[in-house]
């Protein structure tokens, strides 16, 4: 377990008991009476032992590290490397293939000498350059070396099993663990980028003290985002660097709350959620009632006639062969979206970006519970037509979705993905499991037709 500490002896702590017990004694104190080794041969002795650790691993190690990033938290870069006695070797890896470099990026692997020194502590040093790990410490870059990261860690200790490797970047202070990996480094990359791929999702919530906090896994930067008590919900939460785990996330930068240290989490054996290994929190799917109540998507949803019930489908029949007798024709209808504000308003809108063909029904809706809202349309329409298409025809759709007197309350459901990323969205009437409808989570604007 990589939290399991081995409280190494320190160098500060030696001095200081040997200086209590030769003041007891004597007020002349010489360097025999407080060392039986000499400095010296004592910080080589302390070297040896973290190159001991170090090679002492048959597939080497996932070194995490981060790096600063404009305007942002630090993201977490992460790569693949074994040591010998004086050599590293870099594989490929996730971070390596983001290179700008097509020939870096080709590479199997990159060879490069390191060394341990003293300076004020045991310093890594990757002493020579390395296309794969150096070109994120370069100075020389024209944006400055700001935006850099280290390329020399203080050591600082390594768990008790040496499995695990803790320390920080000698200028930018930030935080570096090694893991040990327990399989070859193509194989710990695949299984470590599922996690991102499939188990990090935009939306989720943290659950931590009793309390559920709104949080986001931002993959691409490496972040959790949780909103605290007090967080601007326009603009990112507090903010953690975490890495992926064969299995689950390690947080670089600890999240403390309410007097809880979360450092490392597991996936869950089903997959819903993670799981702090104290017990003390954990990361659960966002609510499915919040896609509606709480969060403004850029993209509307959109859903057509194939997207529908059996019931719904009748509906919208109805609704076809009245347009189509009336001055507004069923196919000028080729957008219809429900548009929330993420305050608990919602529009159900016809005809999005159609300028004055714009048409819009304001509803209410209020969350029932985590897995049910209900709606009610207001009796209001807007539009710049010059005239009004619920009573053409339009009110078998709205009545199908919202009607005016009474709510309408819908189970919501996922279909598809995972449970952490659901793929799509379903509401079902409870009153009628005949009337539902279906729409992506992330579905965008484009030219169709809602009868297809």
């Amino acid at each position: 377990m990589i939290t399991k500490y081995l409280k190494l002896s320190l160098l500060a702590f030696t001095v200081g008991c040997g200086f209590v017990a030769t003041s007891l004694t004597s007020c002349q104190m010489k360097e025999d009476d407080l060392f039986d080794v000499d400095p010296a041969n004592r910080a080589d002795a302390w070297m040896a032992d973290y190159r001991r650790v170090f090679n002492n691993n048959e597939h080497g190690w996932a070194l995490y590290t981060d790096n600063p990033t404009s305007g942002r938290h630090p993201a977490v870069y992460t790569f693949a490397v074994k040591f010998d006695q004086y050599y590293s070797t870099f594989y490929q890896s996730s971070t390596t293939q983001r290179l700008a470099n097509p020939d870096d990026r080709a590479a199997d692997s990159i060879r490069s000498m390191y060394s341990f020194k003293m300076d004020n502590g045991i310093v890594l040093s990757f002493d020579t350059y390395n296309g794969f790990f150096h070109i994120n410490a370069d100075q020389s870059q024209y944006f400055s070396g700001d935006l850099q990261g280290d390329f020399e860690f203080c050591l600082e200790r390594y768990s008790e099993n040496e499995d695990t490797i803790f320390g920080h970047g000698k200028t930018k202070l930030l935080p570096f663990v090694m893991i040990k990996m327990p399989c070859k480094a193509p194989e710990y990359q695949v299984r470590t980028d599922s996690i991102q791929n499939y188990f990090s999702p935009y939306n989720c919530s943290f659950v931590c003290a009793g309390d559920t906090l709104v949080a986001r896994f931002l993959s691409g930067y490496q972040n959790l985002s949780i909103w605290m008590e007090g967080d601007d919900p326009s603009i990112d939460g507090h903010l953690y660097s975490y890495g992926n785990l064969i299995g689950g996330i390690y947080f670089l930068e600890p999240i403390e709350y309410k007097g809880h240290i979360i450092k490392e989490m597991h996936l869950n054996a089903d997959k819903s959620g993670y799981e702090d290994i104290n017990g003390q929190a954990s990361i659960i799917p966002k609510p499915l009632s919040h896609y509606f109540t709480r969060d403004q998507e850029y993209d509307s949803r959109f859903w057509g006639y194939s997207c529908c019930g059996p019931d719904t489908k009748a509906e919208w029949d109805k609704a076809r062969a009245a347009l189509d007798g009336s001055r507004y024709k069923s196919n000028s209808l080729v957008y219809l979206c429900l548009s929330s504000d993420g305050r608990g308003g919602i529009e159900l809108v016809a005809n999005m970006w159609y300028g004055s063909g714009e048409i819009h029904f304001p509803l209410e809706m209020k969350e029932v519970d985590n897995d049910h809202i209900a709606l009610k349309w207001t009796g209001k329409e807007t539009s710049g037509l010059g005239y009004t298409i619920y009573d053409l025809g339009f009110k078998y759709i709205l009545d199908a979705i919202a009607p005016k007197n009474e709510f309408k309350t819908f189970r919501v459901s996922s279909q598809g993905g995972s449970k952490m990323t659901p793929d799509q969205l379903t509401l079902i009437d409870e009153s009628n499991p005949n009337n539902w409808f279906f729409f992506g989570t992330n579905w965008r604007y484009y030219h169709s037709s809602i009868w297809d």
